[in-house]
């Protein structure tokens, strides 16, 4: 509150004067004071000196310890339930003279970053008669109402933006114009709310501050930005409030992220043939590699991992800020990875031999021609000051980068991590102030600094195999010729060579009838490549002289072998077979013919094959045929064993099948005598007949055809069953030969059954005859 007297109208006017918490309160001038007060009433001098009173009592009630900085209004804090100390304007209050005013701003209000990485902050500071300081946190927080735990002033004297390394801030390697450094001259003054001075330098304040060393690199967290001309308030919680400001801003920084998949392709060797092919920049490499995993020896594979939160240690270890695009030393990767960050990475083979170490990547010894480190643009994760992506280019040529050499056929695994323990969290070792950047605790070493306990390791996975230079065709016989077919004229097949070669092909005929020559190049990208051979007309089956020439050195030479169909180029087809045959039952296949050609350009072999009701019969060939030869094959060694009917067949020669239908007549020189009919009138075999004896009786018998006459075949049934005239039984035992074994001489075409009045077993007591002898017509 001021008030101001005015000599015109004899009055006092009260002005009080309040700017975003910091109130400013006006003395006026005591000389005018008085005057003002001289031929008034004793009764008008005693109430305006009383007023006076009242109003120098307000004033000294409100004015901090800390009066007397020359200031402007104050930006207005930005933490919610901060009590920001007055500044006044008062004479021979303390630095007045030495701090005039600073005048300044922010590009922005809030400066977003990741914990770890470098953050830009852009901004405009004037002090014609001093030093301007960016205050960095002191703040207290906004959820909490709790200090930030960390403080910081930088001298930004001179500059329009500073870049600040999230990683190294607070430590003995920040890499700004930090007051905590020995060797950065600045004039603060820091009291307390009672006017006392508590230090003059950083080093001095108390530890509430979080200026006495951090217990950790600065964590994913809301920090005040202020630029200030050096003087300060501390309360008793520990923050730190500038007297003066031009401007506050706000650096929040957020907890890095991972990205769980690494990119993997191939690029050219920096040997390229091509002396103006630019193979150093990202951009170089993806227009002359390709994406695939297996990478030609010789050439360089390249792989891409994607982080936040590495940058501001890779940036410490650069001595230089990190551009997206502009390769670095890949020292400054090994840096990192041995300075127990918590990052690390291995490229190792998965397949070494027996009695051999298994090759692995060493950036230590390797050579600048043989690895380069790349930063990039994040294509996954946000950022927004530092590169968020590296690639490692490393050369599949023999060097000290791998520890064995490297060998086509080789496989390696790629793992790529920020490590974590749970129940643990990264620490700066003790006895430090401040800490050293890079001097971890003994039980922290393998944390990243900004996990928190409940995180555990983040991980990538990729794989790659190394693989020799070729050129493979893809149609090739198994003896190695090319297969060009007739109407395309294309040889086409893959190849690893990197980058792009001029290659080109000669194809030569030597036909006597009509001979040619043409030359072609090969057309070569993504791996793939083809070659006209330009046949005009070429037949199937003719053959060309081929060779490759790289300039005018010769690459491979064979033999083209002209074809109608490439992928099927040996075609062994049936031309001609019958769709119906019919024989006579016991006759051979004799009648089914198959007319067989090689439809392809090779000479083949096959088998053709015939099956009859369902393969209950067949028979095959083994067939070879020149290109355009036919044969014609017959089954007349096959005589199939079926009985009157229609049956189907089935002739197969490679893919080709022709099926037909067999009809099979009955023999009309054979008859068949049925059972059922016992007059035998159908003449033929007898089976199972009956004959009456003179008795009446029957006998039963198996009987055969000889001649005409009848025989007993006993092969059937041993046993014969026969009836007396009194209705008994007889059962005798058969020792007949076999019906297909000839009588011996001078023995019966038939052999009778003597009756008895008895039976067999009461003649002989009750035994049973076994054995009996057929001598002359008798038993004996």
């Amino acid at each position: 509150m001021t008030m101001e007297h005015d000599d015109a109208t004899d009055t006092t006017t009260t002005r009080s004067t309040a700017t975003d918490g910091d109130h400013t309160v006006g003395s006026g001038d005591d000389d005018g004071g008085r005057a003002a007060l001289i031929g008034l009433s004793a009764f008008q001098a005693s109430v305006i000196g009383l007023t006076l009173l009242v109003a120098l009592g307000g004033v000294v009630a409100t004015v901090p310890a800390a009066a007397g900085v020359s200031v402007t209004p104050a930006a207005p804090s930005l933490d919610a339930g901060a009590s920001e100390p007055a500044a006044i304007e008062a004479s021979g209050s303390v630095g007045s003279d030495d701090r005039p005013e600073v005048s300044g701003g922010f590009s922005r209000s809030t400066y977003t970053g990741v914990a770890g990485d470098p953050v830009e902050i852009r901004y405009t500071a004037d002090n014609s008669n001093g030093d301007v300081y960016l205050l960095v946190g002191g703040n207290r927080l906004t959820d909490t109402g709790q200090p930030v735990g960390f403080v910081d002033v930088l001298k930004i004297s001179g500059a329009s933006e500073v870049t600040i390394n999230t990683r190294t801030l607070g430590t003995d390697a920040t890499n700004v114009n930090s007051c905590s450094r020995e060797n950065t001259s600045c004039d603060l003054e820091f009291v307390d709310e009672d006017g006392n001075t508590v230090a003059e330098k950083l080093s001095g304040l108390p530890s509430a501050t979080g200026a006495g060393g951090l217990a950790r690199p600065l964590v994913p967290q809301r920090y005040r930005l202020a630029i200030t001309n050096g003087t300060f308030v501390v309360d008793d919680a520990g923050v730190v409030t500038p007297t003066e400001s031009a401007d506050q801003a706000d650096l929040l920084l957020e907890k890095p992220a991972f990205h769980d998949e690494i990119e993997v392709f191939t690029s050219i060797d920096p040997s390229a043939p091509d002396d103006d092919a630019e193979t150093e920049s990202l951009g170089a490499l993806r227009t002359n590699g390709l994406d695939r995993t297996a990478v030609t020896k010789g050439n360089r594979i390249v792989l891409g991992f994607e982080a936040t939160g590495i940058w501001g240690a890779l940036s410490h270890f650069a001595d230089d800020p990190i551009e997206p695009g502009e390769p670095i030393d890949h020292r400054v990767l090994d840096d990192l990875l041995t300075a127990e960050e918590g990052v690390s990475l291995r490229v190792r083979e998965t397949n070494p031999g027996r009695n051999r170490q298994p090759a692995e990547i060493d950036l230590s010894r390797a050579d600048p021609a043989d690895v380069k480190l790349i930063p990039a643009e994040a294509t996954e994760l946000e950022t927004t000051d530092a590169p968020g992506r590296f690639y490692l280019v490393v050369d599949t040529s023999d060097g000290d980068h791998f520890t064995e050499d490297v060998e086509p056929g080789d496989e390696f695994a790629v793992e790529f991590a920020l490590e974590g323990v749970e129940g643990q969290r990264y620490s700066f070792a003790d006895g430090a102030e401040p800490p050293a950047a890079f001097d971890t605790a003994d039980d922290a070493s393998a944390q990243f600094p900004y996990w928190e306990t409940a995180d555990g390791t983040a991980r990538a996975n990729a794989s790659f195999t190394v693989r020799e230079r070729y050129l493979r065709y893809d149609h090739v016989t198994e003896d190695g010729e090319l297969l060009v077919e007739a109407e395309d004229g294309q040889v086409t097949g893959t190849t690893s060579l990197l980058p792009v070669r001029e290659l080109s092909a000669t194809f030569v005929n030597d036909a006597a009838d009509a001979p040619f020559r043409t030359k072609a190049s090969l057309d070569m990208g993504d791996g793939n490549f083809s070659v006209d051979a330009a046949l005009n007309g070429t037949e199937p089956g003719t053959q060309l002289n081929y060779e490759l020439y790289e300039g005018s050195t010769l690459r491979d030479s064979r033999t083209v072998i002209v074809v109608g169909d490439a992928d099927n180029p040996d075609e062994l087809v049936i031309e001609d077979a019958p769709a119906n045959v019919t024989v006579t039952e016991g006759e051979n296949l004799s009648s089914i013919r198959a007319t067989t050609r090689n439809a392809g350009g090779i000479t083949d072999e096959g088998e053709l094959t015939l099956t009859v009701d369902n393969e209950s019969t067949g028979g095959s060939w083994g067939v070879r045929l020149e290109p355009g030869e036919s044969r014609t094959y017959d089954f007349a060694s096959v005589t199939p064993d079926l009985d009157p009917g229609t049956y189907s067949f089935t002739l197969r020669l490679d893919d080709d099948t022709h099926g037909g239908t067999l009809v099979v007549e009955a023999d009309p020189a054979t008859t068949t005598i049925d059972d059922d009919d016992p007059s035998g009138t159908d003449g033929g075999e007898v089976s199972g007949d009956e004959a009456a004896d003179t008795d009446g009786n029957s006998t039963t018998s198996e009987m055969s055809e000889t001649d005409g006459s009848e025989t007993d075949t006993g092969n059937t049934s041993d046993t014969n069953e026969s009836s007396d005239a009194g209705g008994n039984s007889d059962e005798t035992t058969n020792g007949s030969a076999p019906a297909d074994e000839t009588p011996a001489d001078g023995e019966s075409d038939s052999v009778g059954m003597i009756p008895l009045p008895f039976g067999t077993r009461e003649a002989f007591g009750g035994t049973v005859l076994v054995g009996a002898i057929h001598l002359l017509g008798h038993w004996v």
